[in-house]
């Protein structure tokens, strides 16, 4: 009889996901082993936030060689170089600091009124009937009209003080929040609302105890989607006889031909609608951290 190896390369590998840390994309890492008889296990460790900024840096790498290698004019897309110095510039002179306050004040208004309606709207929705029939229909043509169309009649009914502004992104962030809210509330067990009448809970404290964590997965996608859709908002609000803010900027720019700062507008809305959904992974994890996470069993 005569003994075979097996090649290394033939060998399967595999693949698993570990976390150490609760937050989403913060502490994870992907564990590529391979056994190899007689000699010990090799192993690769890749960090999540390595996997997560691989694509962008890429992109970016890319970007950088096309300006260089000519692919198309720098007065029309200006190189990552260039932008990052046009940034540094205005964050020197303070343009880019002070407006950008204005436009996030804009936006935690805006926001915080409009999920705040959105979720109550939604819960009410969910839990009764009579109030689905008399406004779900309602929402849902409010849903469907884009925002530049209402944008003449606010400012007719408005002015163009920061009022209208706040309303465009207060209504942006209501409606998807109500959508996703009332999903939520609909998919709670009904057994943990007899649970709950068993118990004594009046209808606040069932809202309060039962509803609204059994909802939560519901609701966290209406405020990922909510954040998301406020920086939508923003540009088209800051249309309103902007005098500051980032919309402001946009416009100077656009009329003087100045590539390079809109494009360093466009990366900080970026990054921002970046942070926002960053900050709401994190407390999904922390607040729904006894959900089972599929791909977890998917990567074994």
């Amino acid at each position: 009889m005569t003994a075979t190896s097996t090649p290394t390369d033939a060998l399967p590998v595999r693949t698993s996901e570990r976390s150490t840390s609760g937050a989403a994309g913060r502490g994870k890492r992907v564990v590529f082993s391979a056994t190899i008889p007689g000699r010990r296990r090799l192993q690769v460790h890749v960090p999540g936030l390595v996997r997560r900024a691989g694509v962008p840096i890429l992109l970016v790498v890319l970007w950088q060689l096309g300006g260089n290698a000519g692919w198309w004019s720098t007065a029309v897309l200006p190189s990552p170089t260039d932008v990052a110095r046009e940034f540094g510039t205005l964050i020197g002179n303070g343009q880019l600091p002070d407006n950008l306050l204005v436009s996030l004040r804009r936006v935690v208004i805006g926001a915080a009124v409009g999920i705040s309606t959105g979720t109550a709207l939604g819960v009410a929705v969910g839990l009764w009937r009579p109030v689905d029939q008399a406004i779900d229909a309602t929402l849902q043509m409010l849903r469907t009209i884009p925002f530049l169309v209402i944008l003449p009649l606010f400012i007719l009914w408005f002015g163009v003080d920061e009022l209208p502004k706040v309303l465009i992104i207060a209504i942006g962030t209501a409606l998807p929040m109500y959508l996703n809210t009332s999903s939520g509330v609909r998919a709670v067990d009904p057994k943990l609302l007899e649970m709950g009448d068993q118990f004594g809970l009046n209808r606040l404290g069932l809202i309060r105890a039962v509803v609204l964590p059994g909802a939560m997965p519901g609701i966290l996608t209406g405020l990922r989607y909510s954040l998301g859709i406020s920086w939508l908002a923003l540009v088209v609000a800051e249309q309103i006889n902007a005098q500051e803010g980032l919309g402001f900027l946009i416009s100077n720019a656009q009329a003087l031909f100045q590539t390079e700062i809109i494009m360093v507008i466009v990366v900080v809305y970026a990054l921002l609608g970046l942070a926002t959904d960053l900050l709401v992974r994190f407390a999904e994890a922390r607040m729904l951290s006894w959900r089972h996470d599929p791909r977890k069993r998917a990567a074994r």
